[in-house]
């Protein structure tokens, strides 16, 4: 509709297509409440969801998920701590020799060495290894000598299949008798009229029938304490360096007069009888070497058990007073430095877990604790360490390995039968401590004790074994 003139009427009622809100067509109004809608909602604190890729900018929330619940357990609590050790066969230790030889052969590295075998020689003579833990510190001679070093050999003679006799017991009083010039069992050459005129037995051949033993210096004189009786009472077995009281011929003595002590045989004594001097003679005849009867300290080396040379400390040529090897124990062992400090949390059967390299595990127990702290395995001054011995309890499952890194685990502490839930279950209380959310229930304060592998030990009311609890993982 137009105005005379040709203008167009503007703003009219007649006109459908007007310019104000009330006229705007259908789908226009529409959008425009909508957003002013959207707008009010926001603004009271709504949240308006839009489907996703249909004009919202966000995905829509997610829904919080279910707690998770799990039951009090009843359990043996242990804390470990690993450490790192070593797979070989234990800590050596340095084998010494004695007198003033030549060392002229060491058995090399690797070899095992048994009862009996030769260690190293010295001036081209064997010297063999016997077990024992006493050393020998002195001459073994003189009819009668006592002590915890002549058990070594009665122990290791008697191993070696010789036949050394009976000895006497722990209590009974013996005769020790030795030359007035002090040579025998208290050390010094001896006395070279003491050997008698007849030869050495044959090699191979008992040197003469082992005597009975009489009670000489003993509280019963039917006794065998002293070792001695009838005319051999004081003559030992007949061979070369044997002593004796014989006589040639005109019955006139060959040796100097024999001075007597009385000595009490204590535990753990061995006694030098004549049936002892016989398997003496006879085991030295055996090994090629001057059957005297007498063993100097240098003509065995005494060690606890067999052993596995480690490597050589000497060189043919040195002198055999100086460390000649080192040696281990044949049997595989896990050795662990630690602080010195933590000795003593580390005890002699304590048992442990070895971690192998290839993911399995070995039973152990620890062997032994060092008492000396070596600082250069502690990396530096202040820091001193010693050494922790781990044995197998089955060796077989290191049998296959000479030597790897492994993890040792030690238990410092055990709680048998505790109360117990994941650690994620404890909640921090704000009046301190913790607590338990029971499931579907309240929070319960508790008490915490051990910690150890993830778990937790508690104690509280309402707290039983099976008991729901929510956790948070």
């Amino acid at each position: 509709m137009t105005r005379t003139g040709g203008e167009p009427v503007i703003g009219t009622d007649e006109d459908p297509a007007r310019t104000t809100t009330a006229g705007a067509p259908k789908g226009r109004r529409i959008r425009i409440v909508g957003a002013v809608l959207a707008m009010a909602l926001a603004c009271a604190g709504i949240a308006v969801g839009v489907p996703w890729g249909q004009g919202g900018g966000s995905a829509p929330s997610k829904a919080e998920p279910k707690a998770k619940t799990v039951e009090v357990e009843r359990i043996d609590l242990s804390d470990t701590r690993s450490l790192d050790g070593t797979l070989g066969y234990g800590t050596p230790q340095t084998v010494k020799g004695a007198g003033e030889a030549i060392v002229t052969w060491l058995a090399s590295d690797g070899t095992t060495v048994t009862r009996g075998k030769a260690l190293y020689r010295v001036d081209d003579r064997e010297v063999p290894v016997f077990y024992g833990t006493v050393p020998l510190y002195r001459r073994i001679a003189g009819r009668n000598t006592v002590g915890r070093d002549v058990q070594v050999i009665v122990d290791n003679l008697r191993a070696l299949g010789y036949d050394i006799g009976p000895q006497p017991l722990p209590g009974q009083v013996v005769g020790v008798t030795a030359p007035k010039d002090g040579s025998g069992p208290a050390g010094g050459k001896q006395d070279q009229e003491a050997t008698p005129s007849k030869p050495a037995s044959p090699p191979g051949t008992s040197p003469g029938p082992d005597s009975g033993a009489s009670g000489e210096g003993s509280p019963d004189p039917r006794t065998p304490a002293s070792g001695a009786s009838g005319s051999d009472r004081d003559s030992p077995a007949e061979g070369a360096g044997a002593k004796g009281t014989g006589t040639e011929g005109t019955g006139a003595p060959v040796r100097k007069a024999a001075a007597t002590e009385q000595v009490r045989v204590k535990s753990g004594d061995g006694v030098l009888t004549p049936a002892l001097e016989h398997a003496i003679i006879r085991w030295q005849t055996n090994r090629g070497v001057p059957a005297t009867g007498v063993i100097e300290p240098g003509d065995v080396a005494v060690l606890r058990g067999a052993v596995r040379v480690d490597s050589a400390s000497a060189q043919v040529g040195d002198p055999a007073s100086e460390p000649l090897l080192r040696v281990t124990s044949t049997d595989k062992a896990v050795t662990v430095p630690v602080d010195a400090s933590e000795r003593g949390s580390v005890k002699r059967g304590d048992p442990v877990t070895v971690r192998l390299p290839d993911g399995t595990s070995a039973a152990g127990k620890v062997a032994g604790v060092g008492t000396d702290a070596d600082e250069k395995e502690g990396g530096g001054p202040g820091e001193p360490k010693v050494t922790i011995t781990v044995s197998f309890t089955d060796p077989d499952k290191v049998k296959r390995l000479d030597s790897a890194p492994v993890q040792v685990e030690f238990v410092s502490e055990t709680r048998e039968g505790v109360l117990a839930v994941p650690v994620t279950a404890l909640l921090a209380l704000r009046e301190g401590g913790y607590g338990l959310r029971i499931a579907g229930g309240r929070v319960v304060a508790v008490e915490t004790g051990l910690i150890a592998k993830g778990m937790a030990e508690i104690t509280g009311d309402g707290i039983a074994e099976g008991t729901a609890v929510v956790t948070s993982s």
